[in-house]
This record gives C-alpha cells, structure tokens and sequence, in this order.
C-alpha cells in the first residue's frame, strides 16, 4: 500500500526532471543556432566574435542555472 501511495509523487519527480532537461535542451540549441547566425548576421568581426561568444556564455550559464535548480552540483 505504501508504493501506491508515493506512485504519484514520483511520477511527478520524473515528469519535471524530463521537463527540465527538455528545456536545457532547448536553450542550448537556440543560443547554438543564434551563435552560429551571429557570424553571418553581424557587420564586422568584433560584432561577429562578441556575439559568437556572448551567446554561448549566455546557454552555458542558463543550462549552468537549470543544473543547480535540479541539484545537479
């Protein structure tokens, strides 16, 4: 009786671990693909290199933000 009584609760746990993941997917892939179209976008290459840089920061430290929410660290 007791492991039907937690079934909720850890469906729960798994559904937002997925959910998380499946956004920390989803913010590395954007600001992959908009690194990737700052070098094509940008005039000049310090736009180009700023941008390129900036958004990879950006991803890594929202994923970074997304792990230690999850208690990843």
């Amino acid at each position: 009786m007791n492991s039907a009584k937690s079934s909720p609760g850890k469906l729960g746990k798994i559904a937002s671990w997925g959910a998380s993941h499946c956004l920390e997917a989803m913010i590395t892939g954007l600001c992959s693909i908009a690194a990737f179209l700052s070098l094509f976008l940008l005039e000049g290459g310090v736009m180009k290199t700023v941008g390129f840089v900036g958004f990879f920061v950006l991803g890594y430290l929202l994923s970074l933000g997304l792990g230690l929410l999850r208690g990843e660290r």
